[in-house]
């Protein structure tokens, strides 16, 4: 959780986006191990760190400095400290809502889940479509044991996200649905409705390909099947997400297909006898 806070904090005091850094929400985050890229500080930095860690009021000007500061906290597991940052660079730049939810994330990694939970729906009030939002709100609720209540939260917000009926030829649509019904079908495949997750996901699919295939829905899909260990049809659906998407994304799906080809190879070794193991990679 410390390292996913600090490339979220990146992104805010950085000028990164908050809303790319996770790709498919839960799952991208929970099957891709990206390296926190933090501030490499010289002694005399290091230096400035430990006097303003000696004054608890007091917060540096320079975002590189501040989030040194905040990594060296949370890398010490001093949470409550990072917290009272946040907040405190909040009440200065209130228009920067993401800190109050980095704020809310720790809340939650700390067990604090009723204070996050209220956190999070204070910040709902005023923007309730926000993903960012709304993804770690579920998560609290399924954390808290109200599945149903986060179940009905993110397919209240995936129909809010859908298109009229019929669709306004007149009106140009803005909203980007389809990271709306990721979010559906992760907190069905959280709570165990694996057949309901690929369901609407086999939905999002055949919607996208009316249009122009969109290659969400299809690595999402790969990565439940993938859960599931059907890794031969995880292979086949990253291979066809490959061909509708840009060179980041495509990018992202290589690392994805070779990690997932060599856990399928294990595999293959562990039920032929006999055969020799896969040769080791590099890190």
């Amino acid at each position: 959780m410390p390292r996913a806070i600090v490339l979220l904090l990146q992104g805010v005091l950085l000028g990164g986006s908050y809303g790319g850094i996770f790709l498919l929400g839960w799952w991208a985050s929970g099957n891709t191990s990206a390296e926190v890229a933090t501030t490499s500080a010289v002694p005399a930095e290091q230096q400035e760190v430990v006097n303003f860690r000696k004054q608890p009021g007091r917060l540096p000007d320079d975002p590189d400095l501040l989030l040194e500061l905040i990594t060296t906290q949370l890398q010490q597991g001093d949470l409550q400290a990072a917290y009272d940052h946040l907040q405190a660079l909040h009440r200065k730049h209130p228009q920067r809502w993401q800190l109050s939810l980095l704020a809310a994330e720790l809340l939650r990694a700390s067990g604090e889940l009723t204070a996050a939970q209220r956190q999070v729906q204070g910040l709902l009030a005023v923007d309730p479509d926000n993903l960012s939002l709304l993804r770690l709100y579920c998560r609290i609720l399924l954390e808290r044991g109200e599945a149903d209540r986060a179940e009905a939260v993110a397919d209240a917000a995936w129909q809010r996200a859908q298109p009229p009926e019929p669709p306004d030829t007149d009106t140009e649509r803005t909203v980007d649905a389809v990271p709306y019904g990721l979010l559906l079908a992760d907190v069905r495949r959280t709570q165990g409705k694996v057949g309901a997750a690929d369901q609407l996901l086999e939905q999002m699919i055949d919607r996208s390909q009316r249009r122009e295939t969109d290659p969400r829905p299809l690595v999402a899909q790969a990565m439940l099947r993938q859960d599931n260990g059907d890794l031969e049809t995880a292979q086949q659906l990253l291979a066809e997400a490959r061909q509708y998407g840009d060179s980041v994304t495509v990018q992202w799906l290589d690392i994805l297909s070779r990690r997932w080809s060599l856990e399928f190879t294990r595999v293959l070794t562990t039920q032929l006898p006999g055969t020799p193991p896969p040769p080791p990679t590099n890190p």
